[in-house]
């Protein structure tokens, strides 16, 4: 009865199972100087799961948008683009940071300050998400 009870549970809510394979650890939005309309956050994603996880998005209280970007440089010249989904396979550690793969912060609606919080909501492709707070600090490079 017990196996047909939990068989039941991961039929209705499948997400509800693995809500607890994915943590993210070291997570910071780096202080930037007044008026920039851009920040960043960075952090560590690991995944305890059996399976992979995709991250398909991110919000981010006090901002108009929030998206994974990944930054390169090419022959000289830094480059980013929007990242649309980042795996993360079982047992994998995956992270966030600058000069790679990050989250850019856009529109912050109010100026941050060293010591403030910044609340993110990592959208999953299985539905899951994954609540995560920031704390601003000052990292020596910015955002």
């Amino acid at each position: 009865m017990k196996h047909v009870l939990m068989g039941l549970v991961a039929a209705c809510f499948p997400a509800a199972l693995w809500a607890q394979d994915i943590t993210a650890t070291e997570a910071v939005v780096p202080l930037a100087p007044p008026g920039v309309m851009t920040h960043a956050a960075y952090l560590t994603l690991h995944n305890t799961g059996q399976g992979s996880r995709t991250l398909i998005g991110v919000q981010a209280d006090g901002y108009a948008m929030a998206h994974l970007h990944s930054s390169e440089e090419k022959n000289g010249v830094a480059t980013m683009s929007v990242l649309h989904g980042l795996e993360i396979g079982a047992g994998q550690t995956v992270t966030l940071e600058q000069g790679g793969t990050h989250i850019m912060l856009m529109h912050p609606a109010a100026p941050l300050t060293e010591g403030e919080e910044v609340a993110l909501t990592l959208q999953f492709a299985n539905g899951e998400t994954v609540e995560v707070t920031a704390p601003v600090k000052r990292l020596g490079y910015g955002s």
